[in-house]
């Protein structure tokens, strides 16, 4: 590396790092709670990794950039480290397509195994990745071939052609942020539709309002955009859109990740990220005690149920959600029974206390049975 770089590169370059490493984190640990908690890993899940990677490949190229005079003006760059400088520009373009597109893909995977009874819902999601790919493909070698000769992106003084960074830029970002709302609106619906209480279906809907975020941060882009793609200086002023891409696509990897590490999360912080405010609930049905007329019999009958999870407390799992009404509601009735009985036991106490009358016994006042029986049943 050469010493030439900017206190402004430097910035930018911290920045980057925090978001990447902070995306690293989160998909490690919905990796490890995909892969050994809940043991299913999916195609979303590795569609994530693929991402984080370019993501990754991107930051080795921010690094490139700052440390080869971004941030300074062109009249101080020795030309030599000016070509290094706009090699790693160029190369850094597609990689964050690929790197944003990816993710885009990853989170509607997601939604088709979340949402996988609702044959609208998957059909919706299969349209639009299908959209997504044709899109990225575009995205991607325009961004490689921006320029012909390639040669000349990095040296105008080249005879030949480029697109006209402005529109291309632009018309990308746009689609970006139309394919992100998109996203954020698709399980809004479905979500809405499911039996479950508001509560539960306002935290859902939060769950999958994350890629919000990501709007935002396509939005901020934008003027960086607009200052690189009208400037006459591209190495003094590529910082701020060097910086804000490297935020989005971290910041859509998280979105990504979190909402699937919800279960390491509950068995860490059970009081914050648990659905139900204990791991057990009780009830003691009261005590019911009744005297045959005929027999002089007692009998007195206690029952207690302590139970662990109900099917309430599945709906953040983010498996097999369904919408009041559709064919297939993900659980049968028995189904319904059996997993509403997961873990709870019952327990029943009941004695029987027999007194003979004088009629029965010359004995009169004596006791002839006293029967205690006790019965648990799980």
């Amino acid at each position: 590396m050469t010493t030439l770089s900017t206190v402004r590169g430097r910035e930018a370059l911290a920045c980057s790092t925090v978001f990447t490493t902070l995306a690293t984190v989160l998909v490690a640990v919905r990796i490890y709670t995909r892969a050994f908690m809940v043991k299913q890993m999916g195609s979303d899940d590795y569609a994530i990794l693929v991402a984080l990677a370019f993501s990754w490949g991107f930051y080795g190229l921010f690094v490139g950039e700052v440390y080869h005079g971004m941030g300074a003006d062109y009249d101080i760059i020795p030309h030599k480290t000016y070509i290094i400088q706009m090699l790693c520009f160029w190369a850094s373009v597609p990689i964050y397509q690929t790197s944003l597109i990816t993710t885009k893909m990853s989170i509607l995977l997601q939604y088709r195994r979340v949402f996988s009874t609702t044959p609208r819902m998957r059909l919706a999601c299969n349209l639009l990745i299908g959209f997504l790919a044709i899109y990225g493909t575009w995205t991607i070698i325009s961004a490689w071939a921006n320029c012909v000769p390639l040669r000349k992106f990095w040296d105008p003084s080249v005879p030949g052609f480029c697109f006209n960074k402005e529109a291309l830029w632009f018309s990308n970002s746009a689609i970006h942020i139309l394919t992100d709302l998109l996203i954020l609106i698709y399980p809004m619906p479905v979500i809405r539709s499911l039996q479950l209480p508001s509560r539960q279906k306002f935290a859902l809907m939060g769950v999958f309002a994350l890629g919000g975020f990501v709007v935002i941060t396509s939005i901020l882009r934008l003027k960086s955009l607009l200052v690189i793609s009208n400037s006459n200086d591209p190495t003094h002023d590529n910082v701020g859109a060097a910086e804000w891409s490297a935020i989005e696509c971290n910041v859509a990897i998280i979105c990504a990740a979190l909402p699937s590490t919800r279960a390491l999360l509950s068995k860490l912080l059970p009081h914050i990220f648990s659905t139900r405010s204990n791991g057990y609930r009780s009830r003691t049905r009261p005590s019911r005690t009744g005297r045959s007329a005929l027999t002089g019999t007692h009998t007195n009958v206690q029952a207690s149920v302590i139970g662990g999870r109900g099917l309430e407390d599945t709906v953040y799992d983010l498996e097999n959600l369904s919408p009041t009404g559709s064919s297939y509601d993900g659980f049968s009735k028995e189904q319904e029974s059996k997993a509403a009985l997961k873990g709870i036991k019952v327990t029943t106490f009941v004695t029987q206390e027999s007194v003979s009358t004088p009629a029965d016994n010359n004995d009169s006042g004596s006791t002839k049975d006293l029967v205690h029986t006790h019965r648990e049943s799980f």
